[in-house]
């Protein structure tokens, strides 16, 4: 069955043909032999040379529309920067919204302006930088034609600044004006153009414009549909070697030890279009904390990469356009087991691509413990460019981070994507089979096969989902969260949008899915019977759902410590609420409740977060999760808490604090975090890490531990 249905998806997707023509806008950017200041003052000679174009385009609110304020855009270069300038007029000055500081931060609630740049005009990938009103950096790049990855943490320089009062030319609004070293990019140096587009965001109108594809259906990132720069030549691309190294000193107040840990991490193009990684006696003492979940299901919850080492270029590794399950390749799988860090003594990966060959090859050596001996763990990627904007592709895994035995996994996948579709529709469909060989299980039925069917665009939208997933099936370094399943779900959504009024979009949306057993009886259902959404011209949005859930268990389920679920097939209906308001307010918030049936009772679940933003240098955040269950086989209250206060001082000068509490473990911990970048490239971090077990209104404090660490970065 799903092998027919992946044909179907294909064909669907080769018969959606009717693509439009499209212009394509042309920058030019100028030469200067005199590098600019970079200050957001735009007083220096070279820029008075620079072309400027403005010919942006309303996304939203109304799309076709001109803009409301003007903006305009200049790119200067010598052999060693790229230098971009944006002036963005506004009429209002002391109504933008400048409060967003953090490097990578969350920037959707400020006034900001973004680039992105395809500097081998192969339409499919790119570089993304933004930068806020209050001058936080935010980076990342694009794979797949659209896809943003925000872990990508280059070296560059950027400043904005507010002009509140007329200058000389009556010009009011903000400035940003960055500069981004040709080192930090890999680029073809015999191509004419590089691939470009600008994009701005008003925040207090929810005003969007664009220079190319100024659609709904578009997207930033949708590098097809790109306009062009051009001009550019003898750029400085270096011996390509970043060489960091690092030391990191770690106390331990409960072991009563002190750790001094050396290392580096190497970086090397080993030609334009390829590069090769290194790291030796990793350390990741400046990674994010794990927000605490407490899992009320029957099946393992996700949690995401926050490494660096692994987040970098970690694009190349996806696969099927698989999310969470079932990933092949999971790195965070790698220095964790059982859920305890395990070091890493040594890292390498090459990655790159050759004429349309995209390809990947990471391998880790984990360090030696008790149990499991020295681990070596790798995954190796390809993926060949065909049709324009569609690929086929391989993967293999080997090694097996938290066993004896050895695994290996190999899977193969299609990615089929049109974007020119009529109007700027896309339709897309992926379609990908997998196969795991385990020393630890029996592999009698050890595939997982499946494919996805999607038209993401604005107006309508769906997508058909289905797998089957082996009894046996073990992808050792990446993450399954049910085997012996089929998975169905499916997704449909029709959204209207108003250019004025109370109500500017409204939408209705239906999302069923189902889990059934390898016979096809029924495991897990549930419909959202609809969802939906009403959102007004501030931002602000109220959703509503009505939920039907089915559950068969095959055996009894501990739900909560000493209560159990009796094996039987249950069904229920709940209700869900949920309010949103704009990010851009000073004090903003989202609640969001659901009532109704669970098993044999009932449950009561409410999630209340506040974010309160009164400057650019301050934010603080609290969110509370309640689950409160009431059933004859036990009651049971599940609460969670969190507490988020970041001092911004500057872009590169911050404290983060992060509290967290669950009633599940009664315990808190407390994760403090002080980071000063002094100059690009040249970091200093200071972490603590405290515990404690929570006893009614007291506290008793548990481990604690203390880590400093410095890092260079030299550049060849």
């Amino acid at each position: 069955m799903l092998r027919r249905a992946s044909v179907a998806i294909v064909a669907s997707v080769l018969w959606a043909v009717a693509p439009c023509a499209r212009g394509e806008p042309i920058a030019v950017a100028t030469r200067t032999d005199e590098p600019p200041k970079i200050d957001g003052r735009l007083g220096d000679a070279a820029w008075s040379h620079a072309a400027a174009f403005d010919a942006f385009t309303q996304v939203e609110p109304k799309e076709g529309a001109p803009p409301s304020q003007r903006t305009e855009v200049r790119f200067l270069f010598d052999r060693e920067h790229l230098y971009v300038a944006v002036r963005c007029s506004d009429n209002d000055p002391a109504g933008i919204v400048a409060r967003q500081r953090a490097r990578d931060g969350d920037q959707d609630g400020d006034d900001r302006v973004a680039i992105v740049l395809d500097t081998f005009l192969d339409r499919r990938t790119g570089y993304f930088f933004a930068v806020s009103a209050a001058g936080a950096r935010r980076d990342g790049l694009v794979d797949s034609g659209r896809r943003l990855r925000t872990e990508w943490d280059p070296l560059w320089h950027a400043h904005a600044r507010i002009v509140s009062d007329p200058d000389e030319d009556g010009f009011m609004g903000w400035i940003v004006e960055a500069a981004i070293p040709t080192r930090s990019l890999n680029f073809d140096a015999a191509s004419p153009a590089w691939g470009l587009n600008v994009e701005r965001v008003t925040r207090r109108s929810n005003e969007r414009v664009r220079w190319a594809a100024p659609r709904r259906n578009a997207s930033l990132t949708a590098m097809s549909d790109a306009g062009r720069l051009e001009g550019l030549a003898d750029l400085e691309q270096g011996l390509g070697l970043t060489f960091r190294p690092y030391a990191s000193l770690k106390h331990d107040a409960d072991a009563g030890g002190t750790e001094l840990k050396p290392g580096f991490d190497v970086y090397y193009n080993l030609s334009t279009k390829v590069s090769a990684a290194l790291t030796i006696n990793t350390d990741f003492a400046e990674a994010e904390v794990d927000d605490r979940r407490v899992n009320l299901t029957r099946f393992p919850l996700f949690f995401p990469e926050k490494r660096e080492f692994f987040l970098r270029d970690s694009q190349v590794f996806s696969f099927g356009g698989i999310m969470r399950s079932p990933l092949p390749f999971h790195s965070r799988r790698i220095g964790l087991v059982r859920g305890e860090p395990r070091d890493i003594l040594a890292g390498a990966r090459v990655t790159g691509r050759q004429g349309r060959l995209r390809f990947g090859v990471l391998n880790a050596l984990m360090a030696e413990d008790g149990t499991l001996g020295q681990k070596n763990l790798g995954v190796a990627r390809a993926a060949l460019d065909i049709l324009g904007e569609s690929s086929v592709g391989l993967i293999a895994t080997y090694g097996h981070p938290s066993a004896t035995g050895d695994n290996t996994l190999v899977g193969g996948d299609l990615h089929l994507r049109n974007s020119r579709l009529e109007g700027g529709r896309t339709v897309e469909a992926h379609a990908w089979a997998m196969g795991t060989q385990s020393d630890d299980r029996d592999n009698s039925d050890a595939s997982a096969v499946g494919g996805r069917l999607s038209y993401p665009n604005d107006d309508w939208s769906f997508s058909l989902f289905a797998a089957r997933i082996g009894e046996d099936f073990n992808p050792a370094l990446g993450f399954v969260q049910r085997r012996g399943v089929y998975e169905f779900n499916t997704h449909a959504r029709r959204r209207w949008r108003w250019d004025d009024g109370l109500v500017r979009m409204f939408e209705i949306e239906v999302r069923p899915s189902a889990f059934t057993d390898l016979d096809g009886r029924i495991q897990s259902s549930q419909t959202e019977l609809p969802k939906i959404e009403f959102e007004n011209a501030a931002g602000d949005s109220l959703a509503l759902a009505l939920n039907l859930v089915q559950e068969n268990l095959g055996e009894p389920f501990e739900i909560a410590d000493g209560v159990v679920i009796p094996l039987d097939d249950y069904s229920w209906t709940s209700g869900t609420i949920e309010f949103d308001t704009s990010p851009g307010r000073v004090l903003s918030g989202s609640v969001a409740a659901t009532a109704g049936g669970f098993y044999t009772g009932t449950m009561r679940e409410a999630t209340l977060g506040l974010t309160w933003r009164p400057g650019p240098g301050f934010v603080a955040s609290v969110e509370h999760e309640i689950n409160d269950a009431d059933l004859p086989e036990g009651d049971f209250v599940v609460r969670i808490l969190r507490l988020r206060l970041n001092f911004l001082f500057t872009p590169d000068l911050s404290w983060s604090n992060f509290a967290q509490y669950d009633s599940e473990s009664n315990t808190a911990g407390l994760n403090s975090r002080f980071r000063w970048e002094w100059a690009p490239g040249r970091e200093f971090i200071f972490v603590v890490n405290q515990g404690a077990d929570v006893e009614g209104r007291s506290l008793t404090l548990t481990r604690t531990e203390l880590a400093a660490k410095a890092l260079l970065t030299f550049r060849f």
